[in-house]
Formats: C-alpha cells, sequence, structure tokens
C-alpha cells in the first residue's frame, strides 16, 4: 500500500509540476502550515488481495486498492473553483499515467469546520498485479 501512495504521489506531482502541494495524509505537517490556498491530501483508503499466482519462478498477486483524495481550499472558495481544478486538472493527471484507475465515486463540496477548509473527495479505485521484486526475496 505505502508503494502505491508513494506512486500517486509521484505521478501527481510528476503530472502537475505548477501544482506541487500533494500530500500523504500520514505526514506530520499540520494543516495549519499547508497552503493557505488549494492543496491535495491522499489517503489510503482500502487493500484487497487475491490468490497469488505462479509466473515462472514468481508468485503474483492481484489487488484492488481504494484511495481518497481530497482537495482542500478556503471556505470562500466557490464550489465551481474547487470542481473545475478537481476535474480539469487532477482525475485526468491520474488518466494520462496509464495508472490502473478502474473506479471513481465523489462526493459533494463539504464545508469542514474544525480545518476552516471547503473540501471536495473522490475515491479512486485502483486494480492491479503485484509482481514481487525477486531481487529482494529473501530464500528459505
Amino acid at each position: 500500500m505505502n508503494e502505491l501512495l508513494s506512486l500517486l504521489l509521484s505521478l501527481l506531482k510528476n503530472q502537475l509540476p505548477q501544482y506541487s502541494e500533494i500530500y500523504p495524509s500520514f505526514d506530520a505537517v499540520p494543516v495549519s502550515s499547508k497552503s493557505s490556498k488549494l492543496f491535495t491530501v491522499i489517503s489510503p483508503h482500502s487493500f484487497r488481495s487475491g490468490q497469488a499466482f505462479p509466473d515462472g519462478s514468481v508468485r503474483i498477486t492481484p489487488f484492488i486498492a481504494d484511495f481518497r483524495i481530497s482537495l482542500l481550499a478556503p471556505l470562500t472558495t466557490p464550489n465551481e473553483k474547487l470542481l473545475s481544478f478537481f476535474y480539469t486538472f487532477l482525475v485526468p493527471a491520474l488518466l494520462s499515467a496509464n495508472c490502473f484507475l478502474s473506479e471513481m465515486q465523489s462526493d459533494a463540496p463539504k464545508t469542514d469546520l474544525q480545518l476552516q477548509k471547503l473540501v471536495y473527495s473522490a475515491t479512486f479505485r485502483i486494480k492491479g498485479l503485484y509482481f514481487p521484486d525477486t531481487e529482494q526475496e529473501v530464500s528459505t
């Protein structure tokens, strides 16, 4: 799951170099220290793996991972601006990199009074196959 989170963070930062305010949900940076404008937070939501199957000397494991991607903005940001940024920049960045994005479910924009932010979130489902790095495997 950490590898997938790192991959998504890197993907978005590379696809949106002019917009580098992208954070994992488990960083130690308080929201108050993050941008006073727009920023994105990526959170692992769930992970499921299937029955591994052999391919030569390795076992390949199918997986499904859900990530929550939230765009946070000042409370005064119009909903249209938040939605426009989300669908004009974030979603195309994920799709253009040929990641295994298979589904997306979004919520309505919400006000988070504790954070003093307007939040727009979507859950992205990624399906794929895990190929273990054979050089790092420990033989038993």
